[in-house]
Order: structure tokens, then sequence, then C-alpha cells
């Protein structure tokens, strides 16, 4: 019995898409259609949009500013390891001393948390350890400004500052 309400449903739906057939989808004659504007990209701006401040900062500039062309090509163009360092760049974290002065060391701590170690001699970017002793350490500072060559200065760092006292 229910085989047969089956057979005479299907059937039934079977006639009704005969008899009753979906005309096909006319279109309508060629008419000349008006050129179409390139459709914009995506996340684009209209080209009459200007952003009304009111006060605000414009959320999509970055309110950063870049580095200069000049510290990039600084940054750049140095060397790798303690020869890549500049001298205000450089803190003092400790000193290692010997009754034979050939073999004290100081310790230097640079940016990006590297350390590095020095003797009398070893050069930096711009500047070479002169003399290290217990309380001080001695740079002959070398760089140049814009160019110019500048007479080299002997530069004295404490190993601890007092506060107040610059680095």
């Amino acid at each position: 019995m229910y085989r047969t309400i089956v057979f005479i449903i299907v059937l039934i739906l079977g006639l009704g898409l005969t008899v009753y057939p979906q005309a096909p989808a006319q279109t309508p004659p060629a008419a000349v259609a008006p050129p179409q504007e390139e459709p914009l990209p995506v996340l684009s701006v209209p080209r009459d949009y200007r952003y009304n401040a009111r006060g605000r900062r414009d959320p999509f500039v970055n309110p950063i500013p870049k580095p200069p062309a000049s510290e990039i090509a600084a940054a750049i163009s140095r060397p790798p390891g303690l020869k890549g360092v500049l001298m205000s760049e450089a803190g003092i974290a400790g000193v290692v001393t010997s009754k034979e002065p050939t073999m004290n060391v100081v310790v230097i701590s640079a940016p990006q948390g590297r350390t590095y170690f020095a003797r009398v001699g070893d050069a930096l970017f711009d500047a070479v350890v002169t003399d290290i002793k217990l309380d001080t350490i001695t740079f002959l500072w070398t760089a140049s400004r814009g160019g110019s060559e500048t007479t080299p200065r002997e530069i004295v760092r404490k190993v601890r500052p007092t506060p107040g006292e610059n680095k």
C-alpha cells in the first residue's frame, strides 16, 4: 500500500512537469548598452573624498614618523659585532681587572641585548678603547660629522656613574 501511494505521487509530479513545461528564458532584443565605467577596486577611496579631521587624527595615517634616510643608511652600513656598536649606544656593564694591565677587559652591553668583551685597542664603530681602569674607561672618539673630519677626542666614562651624572 505504501509503495502504491509513493508511485502515484511520483507519477503525478512527473506528469505535472511534462504538462506545464517551463518556457525558456527570453532575452530582450539586442539594445545598445551605454558604456559602463570600470568598477573601483574593493579597498579604494573615491576620487573626491577628503578626510574631515574635526580635531581628530586620521586613523589611516601612521602616527610614528619614518626615520630619516641617513639613519637607515647608517644602520645598514654598520659591520656586525663590536665594530658595529656606536659609543653612544654602548653601556658599560662591568670591568675585569688584572695585575697585568694588558689583561684588563671591559664588558660592553649593546642594543638588542648583546654583550661584548673589549680590551685596550679594540674598536667600536666610532671609537677605540684606549685605557681600562677599575672605575673608568677611556675611549678615543673618531667620529666625523657630516663628512668633515674632526679631531679625535678622548672621552672618559665611569663604570658606576653617580645619580644625575650623564652615563
